[in-house]
């Protein structure tokens, strides 16, 4: 009982978090120390349904519960202190880079530092690129198996930004032009807008966690590398 409150809160507190302006849900899992095991649960979710299903559900119960109870707070705070409080989210990300680089396993030698240093500059420069991309690149058409593929094909791209720590989602849809078009079909409920975007984003992230995770256990040096440089470049982008 104890670890589903515990799961319930995490959640709240991720799904408070990501109301912040340029602030990542995966960078909020790594502060808190289950980043890992979001990305396990997911990818492994077949092996032990039970587990994973009570885990995530839990999260997801309580993203829920801080995004309904904390949205309009968290507006009336942004509009105050928007300033200090992306200074504030900025210092505890860059606490969490310490921990990050440890699990990286890298020795103190000369090829080592190397390594880290060039997948820190890769990750950081993917993230600040995003940041300085032109908004809608895209443009949607009105209808037909194009545009439903084209949605399904989105999805899966911002499936990275959904499991990826330091990618802002909503950034992602504002590039791909589809940040007002979601918007508009989630409060006018178009089922043909929403049902491609979320299928693509469901498959996406089930590859996403997969890759991940394979390349966590097998490739942890860069791996861990470079998703410090995401962290690292969402500080700048804060």
């Amino acid at each position: 009982m104890i670890k589903i409150l515990l799961n319930v809160l995490y959640g709240f507190i991720i799904g408070a978090l990501m109301l912040l302006p340029g602030v990542s849900g995966g960078t909020t899992a790594i502060i808190l120390g289950i980043y890992d095991k979001i990305v396990s649960a997911v990818s492994s979710f077949r092996k032990n349904i039970k587990k994973n299903l009570i885990f995530l559900g839990t999260l997801a119960l309580g993203g829920g519960i801080g995004v309904l109870l904390l949205a309009k707070p968290l507006e009336t705070l942004v509009g105050l202190w928007y300033g200090p409080l992306c200074c504030l989210f900025g210092g505890l990300t860059l606490g969490s880079v310490p921990m990050l680089l440890k699990k990286t396993g890298a020795k103190l030698n000369v090829k080592d530092i190397l390594k880290v240093a060039l997948w820190l500059v890769v990750g950081a420069a993917i993230v600040v690129g995003i940041e300085f991309m032109p908004e809608d690149m895209l443009t949607l058409g009105d209808s037909g198996i194009l545009r439903f593929v084209l949605l399904f094909v989105l999805g899966i791209i911002f499936s990275v930004g959904f499991v990826l720590p330091g990618i802002s989602l909503s950034y992602l849809m504002l590039v791909f032009g589809v940040y007002t078009p979601l918007l508009a079909a989630v409060s006018g409920l178009d089922i043909m807008f929403l049902l491609p975007l979320a299928l693509g984003i469901l498959v996406g992230t089930v590859l996403t966690t997969k890759l991940l995770e394979t390349c966590m256990n097998k490739h942890p040096l860069p791996t861990y590398t470079v998703i410090t440089g995401f962290v690292a470049g969402s500080v700048v982008a804060l």
